[in-house]
């Protein structure tokens, strides 16, 4: 299948100053050294959680098998610097884990991965007999926020 299942975590520390914490992870084109599509159409993973505190919360998503990189759509809560968590392959016909993104405050999520806590958390979410394995973090040339213009 050209398809991976990619499983991410997605928690709140402290809470988010809106009404809803969103997250983004868009889908990369090496060839173009952005994300793929056009301003109205494009693939991504996209979630919405409850502002307030809460624990990780594990979400599964089919996706066409390529790089997802965080998106500069999420300006208002930029990623905490680190080596990890910007890029991750999703290789076709797998289920992979890409790490948990975590509000911390100050406009400021922290990656953090524990492939044996997801395992367990995303149980739910994932079909019976299903193996959850790490992906495979890649580097990215920077992706530009989308800007849209008439």
């Amino acid at each position: 299948s050209a398809h991976a299942i990619v499983v991410i975590g997605v928690g709140i520390d402290v809470a988010w100053a809106f009404t809803a914490f969103p997250l983004v992870l868009d889908e990369y084109s090496a060839e173009k050294q952005g994300i793929t599509g056009t301003c109205v159409h494009y693939n991504r993973i996209e979630t919405t959680r409850p502002s307030s505190p809460a624990k990780l919360a594990y979400l599964a998503y089919e996706v066409p098998e390529n790089i997802y990189v965080y998106s500069g759509r999420n300006a208002n809560a930029t990623l905490a610097p680190s080596s990890l968590g910007r890029a991750f392959i999703a290789p076709p016909g797998a289920t992979v884990y890409f790490g948990d993104y975590v509000f911390v405050g100050n406009g400021t999520v922290e990656f953090r991965r524990n492939i044996e806590a997801a395992r367990s958390g995303a149980q739910s979410v994932l079909p019976r007999d299903t193996v959850l394995e790490p992906a495979e973090p890649t580097t990215v040339a920077h992706a530009p926020a989308l800007l849209c213009t008439p």
